[in-house]
């Protein structure tokens, strides 16, 4: 195979290997925290599945020794879907350690990506696999088109969400982290979206459970089609939590904080929700301002063209008379 690079010139293949001789600890282990995460998720969807294939259905609803840890996560997909949310907090912190320390590195954002592609990328597409086989009451001996179609929605979701990533770094130069937009859905976006459905789910099976399970696979393939999109998402860290703000972000941020305690997985949901759909939702809004003002402009343009042809025809008759 023919190496080159991103140029397309061939490399040289007499370079010698550059040897990483220190890396930077802490930001490291936050990282391989985050990675963690998604591996946990990984293996409680195994469990899961083992439930399911045993027929222990009581096990299935024992997943941790505290009652009130229980009720808000009933199975071993909504533990793991709460692990991804915990893999999104370490990928926050790894960056913001790194800069106030050692500063960021080409290791670390190589590893960020490895780290990112097992925890929004495979662990969320192993939680809708397994979601959707032992969701159904028929366990394992459902429709074998639903399983499929599950399979078919997770393979897409992971395969979107390394493009997603390989994307962002060559994109990106090293130390570029002041950006307050991402062009594409971020993975741990994306990730938040499958993780707070799966979530919600356990808390209204008996009354959506069904209808929330089946658009479940039809979700995942739009969330990953918006991983690879072009479509602006705000950058949250940089654009709403950075710097000073007006007292009104303090009100909304007690006001989610509150509804959160009372509702936690429906105002998860929401907040995901609502963040996926910002960027679609910003960008068809942008484009029909943009039409409406070329359509003013065009407007304004022909009723000058026609102005100044009623003044010239008005100045010859003035001269003719």
């Amino acid at each position: 195979m023919k190496i080159v690079d991103q140029d397309g010139k061939p490399k040289s293949h007499t370079r010698s290997v550059r040897r990483l001789r220190t890396i930077a600890v802490l930001p490291t282990m936050l990282t391989l925290a985050n990675m963690l995460c998604g591996f946990a998720a990984v293996y409680l969807c195994m469990l899961g599945l083992i439930d399911a294939f045993t027929g222990v259905g009581a096990a299935a609803k024992t997943t941790l020794n505290r009652q009130l840890i229980e009720d808000l996560l009933p199975t071993y997909v909504s533990v793991g879907g709460v692990l991804i949310f915990l893999g999104m907090f370490f990928d926050g912190m790894d960056g913001r350690v790194a800069r106030m320390t050692t500063g960021t590195t080409n290791f670390g954002g190589q590893l960020d990506s490895l780290a990112d592609m097992i925890t929004f990328g495979i662990a969320p597409a192993m939680l809708v696999i397994v979601m959707i086989l032992t969701g159904h009451h028929e366990g394992l001996e459902g429709p074998f088109v639903k399983q499929r179609f599950a399979w078919v929605a997770g393979a897409v979701y992971v395969s979107c969400c390394g493009l997603r990533l390989a994307r962002f770094n060559v994109e990106h130069a090293e130390g570029d982290l002041k950006h307050t937009r991402f062009y594409g859905l971020p993975s741990p976006g994306a990730a938040a979206l499958v993780a707070s459905l799966i979530i919600l789910h356990e808390h209204v099976a008996d009354v959506r459970g069904k209808i929330l399970i089946n658009s479940l696979p039809v979700i995942t393939i739009i969330a990953g089609m918006l991983m690879v999109s072009r479509v602006r998402y705000v950058h949250i860290g940089n654009t709403y939590l950075r710097g000073r703000k007006p007292w009104g972000y303090v009100v909304l941020m007690v006001l989610i904080a509150g509804t959160f305690i009372a509702a936690p997985s429906p105002t998860l949901a929401g907040i995901v929700a609502i963040y996926v759909l910002s960027g679609p939702t910003n960008t068809f809004l942008k484009k029909k301002k943009k039409k409406q003002k070329r359509k003013s402009m065009a407007e304004g343009e022909k009723q000058t063209a026609e102005s100044n042809t009623d003044s010239s025809g008005k100045g010859q008759s003035n001269s003719g008379s």
